[in-house]
C-alpha cells in the first residue's frame, strides 16, 4: 500500500533545497499519507512558455502540471531535463529518512494490481498562487 511519512517528505524538501536553493523555492507538502505535492513557486528561470497559450487572469496561467512519465523535450522544452532531475530527488531522497524507502512502483493495471510507494505531483506554480519568477539570489 502507498504511504509516505512526514520524515520521507522532509527529505525531499531537504534534498530540494540543497541542491536548487538559491534557484528555486519550493512548496513541498504531504496531502495525505498517500502522496507528496512539490511545486516550484518562484525562482529565477523563465518558465512562462510553458503556459504561452494562455493570457493574464485565464485559469492556468502562471500554472502548469508536469507529467513525470513524459518529460522530454518534445513536452518541456528546455526545462525537461530540470523536471527529470527534480523527479530523481522526489523518487530518491525519501531514502535518508529515518526507515524511509526510495520510490517504486509495481503496480499492473491490466489486472487491477496497485503497489507503488507513493504518489507523487510535480507542478510549476500552484492551482491558487503562480510561479514568480524572481530576479537574482534570494
Amino acid at each position: 500500500m502507498a504511504y509516505i511519512s512526514t520524515a520521507e517528505v522532509a527529505a525531499i524538501r531537504a534534498a530540494l533545497k540543497a541542491k536548487y536553493g538559491k534557484r528555486f523555492k519550493f512548496s513541498v507538502q504531504r496531502r495525505d499519507h498517500l502522496s507528496v505535492q512539490v511545486a516550484i513557486v518562484n525562482g529565477t528561470t523563465d518558465f512562462s512558455e510553458l503556459w504561452a497559450d494562455k493570457q493574464p487572469g485565464d485559469y492556468g496561467y502562471g500554472h502548469v502540471g508536469i507529467n513525470p512519465y513524459h518529460i522530454t523535450e518534445d513536452n518541456y522544452g528546455r526545462h525537461a531535463k530540470l523536471f527529470a532531475d527534480i523527479v530523481k530527488i522526489i523518487k530518491t531522497a525519501p531514502a535518508d529518512a529515518e526507515g524511509g524507502r526510495e520510490w517504486f512502483d509495481k503496480s499492473d493495471a491490466m489486472t487491477d494490481y496497485f503497489h507503488t510507494a507513493f504518489y507523487f505531483d510535480l507542478e510549476v506554480g500552484k492551482w491558487d498562487r503562480k510561479y514568480t519568477k524572481v530576479i537574482g539570489n534570494k
